[in-house]
């Protein structure tokens, strides 16, 4: 068995080995993972750890390295993704192994945390902790007796016309949240491309002050068949135009892109996974619209720190006495209090 990084030539005997992956939503997984290697900028063959048995890849695991705001700073990251291993060869350490070697390479490389979405025990052996991720579950309680009177226009964005000011409201409503990813000009790419699944609702709102620029915008996908609000973002004064985004994803609609044979659109809209964020003022303009968030735990987001020295000195702090790298990132990073956004996932 040989442990080592995957070769270029090699990219179509990965997606070979993935397509192995039973995925939801309809997915081979060729075409899955195939948006991640070849229309993801950011994809780099050394990045791939891989285990070859007699001529033949059977286990992968794949570090997506990725920016993330902690105590308003940028940390790098190196996200978890992509792991696989052959029926035939599970049970044998081979994930262990690829794991521990990724582990290896992102601590070479500076990646100080790292992040991935599962709960399977290996990521427990190794460090990887439940970080206690809420999300907010959008439904609508009853139509209030009188809707909030509005001048939003929204609209599909449109790449030309609205990216520059779509990653204004990003960098700024994003910026206040840890754990939400810096995006350049590369992961900007990556999150445009491969966020759908296969199709993305994205919409911008406009006012009539605004001069024709998005004041807020939401992304929503279709994810095991439940509607997920992906990302969102607003001006400091577009709290309501960003409510009235939610609301009008939560509206049925006869030509619906996003519904399924197994869920119409009726059956779709009805509610809706929203990312957590510590927005008051977005809260109440939701609740003025008849429609109530509540707080759901995800189980599957997990974080572990890397190095933890290194993660002190990035962000000028003094490791405390008897603090080890969990309790330095729970510190930094509180569980149950941080923001990802779904489109940026891995």
């Amino acid at each position: 068995m040989q442990i080592r990084t995957l070769r270029r030539g090699e990219r179509e005997r990965l997606l070979e080995l993935l397509d192995l992956w039973p995925l939801p939503d309809g997915w081979r997984g060729r075409d899955f993972f195939r948006r991640y290697v070849e229309d993801d900028p950011t994809f780099e063959d050394e990045n791939v750890m891989i285990a070859e048995e007699a001529g033949e890849l059977v286990s992968c695991v794949q570090i997506f390295p990725r920016p993330v705001r902690m105590r308003g700073r940028a940390v790098p990251m190196g996200g978890i993704g992509s792991v696989f291993t052959k029926p035939e060869q599970r049970h044998g350490g081979l994930a262990r192994r690829l794991l521990e070697l990724a582990l290896e390479r992102m601590r070479e490389r500076g990646l100080l945390v790292s992040l991935l979405f599962g709960d399977e025990r290996i990521y427990h052996v190794l460090g990887w902790r439940a970080w206690q991720a809420q999300a907010l579950l959008a439904v609508r309680e009853a139509l209030p007796a009188q809707r909030p009177v509005h001048d939003a226009e929204i609209r599909a964005f449109d790449r030309a016309r609205d990216l520059a000011r779509v990653r204004e409201i990003h960098a700024q409503y994003s910026g206040r949240f840890d754990g939400t990813v810096v995006r350049d000009d590369r992961l900007w790419e990556t999150t445009l491309r491969v966020s759908g699944n296969p199709d993305e609702e994205f919409l911008v709102a406009l006012r009539g002050d605004s001069g024709g620029a998005p004041v807020a915008y939401a992304r929503a996908v279709v994810l095991r068949s439940f509607l997920v609000v992906s990302e969102l973002g607003r001006t400091d004064a577009g709290a309501d135009a960003l409510a009235a985004l939610v609301d009008r994803m939560l509206e049925p609609r006869e030509e619906d892109p996003l519904a399924r044979p197994d869920r119409p659109s009726a059956e779709l809209r009805r509610l809706a996974a929203l990312p957590w964020v510590p927005d008051a003022e977005l809260h109440a303009a939701l609740a003025a619209r008849g429609l109530a968030v509540k707080p759901v735990e995800n189980p599957t987001v997990m974080w572990r720190c890397v190095d933890a020295p290194a993660l002190a000195r990035h962000l000028d702090l003094e490791i405390l006495p008897g603090e080890d790298g969990e309790s330095l990132l729970r510190r930094v990073l509180p569980p149950g209090r941080f923001t990802c956004w779904t489109a940026d996932r891995f």
